[in-house]
């Protein structure tokens, strides 16, 4: 009975070994795709953005994808590779896609979440829920402005 359960795992195990893909040379593993989309979507970001930040610059998308790059130390052609090994094996793509999607909406949130934060200025804050009203002494003793 032991030998079956022996026999068992070993099938198991060599079934799933099977199941997981060796990458050829020079493509980036899943873990290290992960960022590296996150922050290619940035970079397009920023450039769809240059209109409105006054950065008017045809060499903008270049120097953008160069910078992710120069980020992770790596050759252009190392991450093209990989962009064209992932889109040819979209079943390795999808997962990878997913949780850089799950990335950039967590990012966005926060980001949204930062920007309704109310921010205090003086003796007041933006909030008009929490507007802090002035006692005449307060306004009396604060510093004047010339």
């Amino acid at each position: 009975m032991r030998l079956h359960h022996y026999l068992l795992v070993f099938v198991l195990l060599a079934i799933v070994a099977c199941k997981g893909r060796n990458l050829p040379d020079g493509i980036l593993p899943a873990k290290k795709m992960i960022p590296i989309l996150v922050d290619m979507h940035l970079s397009e970001a920023i450039n769809n953005q240059k209109f409105n930040i006054s950065m008017i610059k045809d060499s903008l998308p270049e120097e953008l994808y160069l910078s992710v790059c120069k980020k992770y130390k790596l050759e252009r052609s190392v991450i093209e590779k990989s962009l064209l090994y992932y889109g040819k094996h979209t079943e390795d793509y999808i997962p990878i896609y997913d949780e850089v999607l799950d990335v950039l909406s967590a990012m966005e949130v926060k980001a949204k979440n930062d920007t309704l934060r109310p921010v205090r200025v003086g003796g007041f804050d933006l909030d008009t829920s929490k507007t802090k009203k002035s006692s005449p002494t307060e306004l009396k003793n604060a510093p004047q402005k010339n």
